[in-house]
């Protein structure tokens, strides 16, 4: 008998799309908020009360970084993945923000 190695199934981790679509979700509210600006500044605060989506985004994240280290079967462009999708929510928020915040500067 052959012993059979198993690939891993899943080529992207769970966590990287889950900060994607949070990623995608929040920048769609981000243009829409950016869009309004002008007629009503008050939607700044929009964007702050979706933030803690990103945050279990965050959250999400790290339990999956640590839970592949903690098994140890991860290769290293997996890895990078991972962390990829933790960069990608970790700057969803200041990077709308900025830009919501130079567009009511400028009205």
């Amino acid at each position: 008998m052959h012993a059979i190695t198993a690939q891993p199934t899943r080529r992207l981790p769970l966590s990287l799309w889950v900060s994607i679509v949070l990623f995608v979700l929040y920048s769609a509210l981000g243009i829409a908020v950016c869009v309004s600006l002008p007629t009503d500044p008050r939607l700044l605060f929009a964007l702050l009360t979706v933030s803690p989506l990103l945050f279990i985004g965050m959250v999400v994240s790290v339990v999956d970084i640590v839970r592949t280290r903690k098994r140890g079967d991860a290769g290293q462009t997996y890895t990078r993945l991972q962390w990829g999708g933790l960069i990608l929510v970790v700057v969803a928020m200041p990077l709308w923000l900025a830009i919501a915040i130079l567009i009511v500067s400028l009205i």
